[in-house]
C-alpha cells in the first residue's frame, strides 16, 4: 500500500490513512500488507500487487505505469471521460503492466475522517467515479494486456444523469439553522415544518452539551423517503449519516422527524473541535450527549458492564480495529461510556483536547489530558465502580428480572416466584413485577400468594400509562376467586374490569369469565 509523500503533501496524514487501511485489511481480510511512501517503493515491489492511494501518487510516474488520469482544478480526465467536479473520487482496478500476474488498485481519496466509514469501496466493475459514498459512473476495461487500459464503451453506467433528474424534483425550506432539501411530491408543508422544528431541537441539545455554534452556522439537510431511497441516492442505507466538512446531514423521513441530536453532534463537533479520527470518540460523544442506548441511560450501561466484567479497558476502546471487533451493542455502549467519563471528569476542555487524537493509544489520551497513564486508567475504572455502587438496587433488580425470565422459559414457576421477590426487594411496588409475580404464583397454585400480590398491585400508585395494570389486576383477581370457589367476589372483579376503559381486549375477557368461571386449564 503506497501513499504520496511528495512536496506539499500532508505526509503524516497520508501515512496515518494508509496504516489505518492496512490494519483494516489485515483484520478483516487477513491480507499481508506493507505500507510505504511513494518514493520508497523498490522496483521489485512495483511489480507486485499494489494499492495506490491519492491523486498525486508518484508510482504512476514509473516507466511502463503511466498515469491513466489527470486531476486538477478543472476536475478529472480519465481515458476520454471528463468529470468537472474535482471533489469526485476515482477507483481503478487492473493488472499490473509491470507484471501481468499482479494487480494495481488505485483509490484517490485520502481522508482519515471518512476512511473509517468507507475504507475501500467495492464495486462489480473495473473503474468507478464516486461522489462521497456512491458510485455515479462505473464501467469495465477491454480485456487486453495494454496500459493505459481502454474503456469498454458498451459495459458502462452513468447514474449521475439519473441523480440530476431526481434533483429536479427537489424543493427547499429554510429554518434558522437548516436548509432542508426534500421531494415536493413526498412531503407537504406541515411535515417539512415539523422536521425543521425537530432538527432545531436536536441542534439545541447539541449546543447545550458542547457550546454555541459559530456565527452563521447552517446545516444542509437532505430528506429521503426511506432507507432504500437514501441508499440509492447516497450509497449509505443507514437511517442517517453526515458529511462533516460541508455541513451536510442525510436522513430518512422518519429519522428527520425525531429530535435525536446524534448527527448534529457530529457536525458541530467538526466545527468546534476539528477533525476526529477515532470511531470511539466520534460516535461516543454523540451517544454520550443523547445519554441513552436502546432506552437505557449510559451510567446504567456502565454499571452493568463493569459488574459483569464486560467493560473494555481504554486500550481496547481506543484502538480502531479492536473496537470494531467488539459486538455492536457492546462497542456502542463502551464508546458512550468513554465519552461520558471524559465529559464528567475533565469537562468540555477535556473533550476538546481528546477529540482530534490521531491514534488510538492510551498514552496519547494521557498526554492530551495531562494525566499519567496509570492514573488515567485508574480514574476510568474508579468512575465505573462508582456507577456500580450508585446503581446497586437497579442492578440487583435487572439481575433478578433476568433470572425470572430464565425460570419462566423453563416453566419453573416456584423459581420464578423467588426471583421476582428478589426483584421487588430491589424495587418495591414495581407494577409489572408485581403482576408477573401474581401470574407465577397462579401457575404455581399459590392462590393465597397471588391474591396478596394482586391486592398489593391494586394499592400502589401507578404511572400515567399504567392503567392496564389496574384493569388486568382486577381480571386476574377474579380468576383467583373463581379458582377458590368464591364466585360472587369473582363476578365483582370482572364488573370492575368492565367499569374501566377497554385495553388490550380486557372487556371481552371479562365478559367471557362472567359467562363461564375460570378454570386451571385456562392458565396455560
Amino acid at each position: 500500500m503506497v501513499f504520496p509523500a511528495g512536496p506539499g503533501e500532508p505526509v503524516e496524514l497520508n501515512r496515518r490513512s494508509a496504516e489505518a487501511r492496512a490494519r483494516w485489511l489485515v483484520s478483516v481480510h487477513k491480507a499481508r500488507v506493507v505500507v510505504a511512501a511513494d518514493d520508497q517503493v523498490t522496483e521489485d515491489e512495483k511489480k507486485g500487487n499494489l494499492l495506490l492511494l491519492g491523486w498525486s501518487n508518484r508510482v504512476f510516474d514509473t516507466k511502463g505505469l503511466a498515469r491513466p488520469f489527470t486531476h486538477d482544478q478543472q476536475g478529472t480526465a480519465f481515458l476520454g471521460l471528463r468529470e468537472p467536479d474535482r471533489s469526485v473520487d476515482l477507483l481503478v482496478y487492473h493488472r499490473n503492466p509491470l507484471n501481468w500476474s499482479a494487480f494495481v488498485l488505485f483509490w484517490s481519496r485520502i481522508d482519515p475522517e471518512r476512511d473509517r466509514f468507507h475504507v475501500l469501496p467495492r464495486v462489480g466493475s473495473d473503474w468507478a467515479f464516486y461522489r462521497d459514498y456512491v458510485a455515479i459512473r462505473q464501467g469495465m476495461f477491454v480485456p487486453a494486456r495494454t496500459w493505459p487500459p481502454s474503456r469498454d464503451l458498451v459495459a458502462e453506467g452513468d447514474i449521475s444523469i439519473e441523480a440530476l433528474a431526481r434533483s429536479n424534483a427537489a424543493a427547499t425550506f429554510d429554518s434558522d439553522h437548516y436548509r432542508i432539501v426534500f421531494d415536493r411530491a413526498r412531503l407537504n408543508d406541515a411535515e417539512v415544518r415539523a422536521i425543521a422544528t425537530a432538527r432545531e431541537t436536536a441542534l439545541r441539545k447539541a449546543t447545550e452539551a458542547m457550546g454555541p455554534s459559530p456565527e452563521g452556522f447552517r446545516i444542509r439537510l437532505y430528506v429521503y423517503e426511506n432507507e432504500d431511497a437514501k441508499r440509492e441516492a447516497t450509497g449509505v442505507g443507514d437511517p442517517t449519516h453526515a458529511l462533516l466538512a460541508p455541513r451536510e446531514i442525510h436522513a430518512t423521513r422518519r429519522f428527520a422527524k425525531s429530535s435525536a441530536p446524534r448527527e448534529e453532534v457530529h457536525v458541530l463537533g467538526r466545527e468546534l473541535y476539528g477533525p476526529c479520527y477515532l470511531t470511539a470518540i466520534y460516535e461516543g460523544l454523540a451517544i454520550s450527549v443523547e445519554n441513552s442506548l436502546r432506552g437505557v441511560e449510559l451510567e446504567l450501561h456502565a454499571a452493568r458492564m463493569r459488574m459483569a466484567g464486560q467493560l473494555p479497558a481504554l486500550d481496547e476502546i481506543l484502538d480502531e480495529e479492536r473496537f470494531r471487533a467488539l459486538p455492536p451493542e457492546r462497542g456502542a455502549a463502551a464508546a458512550g461510556i468513554l465519552m461520558t467519563w471524559i465529559r464528567q471528569t475533565y469537562g468540555p476542555e477535556g473533550v476538546k483536547k481528546v477529540y482530534g487524537l490521531v491514534e488510538g493509544r492510551p498514552a496519547l489520551l494521557s498526554a492530551a489530558l495531562a494525566v499519567p497513564e496509570p492514573a488515567l486508567a485508574a480514574s476510568f475504572t474508579a468512575w465505573a465502580d462508582a456507577r456500580v455502587a450508585a446503581r446497586k438496587s437497579e442492578l440487583d433488580f435487572i439481575e433478578a428480572e433476568a433470572e425470572a425470565q430464565r425460570r419462566h422459559e423453563s416453566g419453573d414457576w416456584s423459581g420464578m416466584v423467588a426471583a421476582l421477590r428478589k426483584a421487588l426487594v430491589a424495587k418495591p411496588g414495581e407494577p409489572q413485577t408485581l403482576f408477573n409475580l401474581a401470574s407465577a404464583q397462579l401457575r404455581a397454585n399459590d392462590l393465597d400468594g397471588a391474591e396478596a400480590s394482586l391486592k398489593e398491585l391494586l394499592g400502589v400508585p401507578l404511572p400515567p400509562d399504567g392503567s392496564r395494570f389496574r384493569i388486568f389486576a382486577h381480571y386476574q383477581l377474579g380468576r383467583v376467586y373463581d379458582l377458590r370457589g368464591r364466585r360472587t367476589e369473582a363476578l365483582a372483579e370482572y364488573d370492575a374490569v368492565l367499569a374501566l376503559p377497554d385495553e388490550h381486549g380486557a372487556h371481552e375477557l371479562a365478559r367471557a369469565r362472567k359467562a363461564s368461571p375460570a378454570t386451571r386449564d385456562q392458565l396455560e
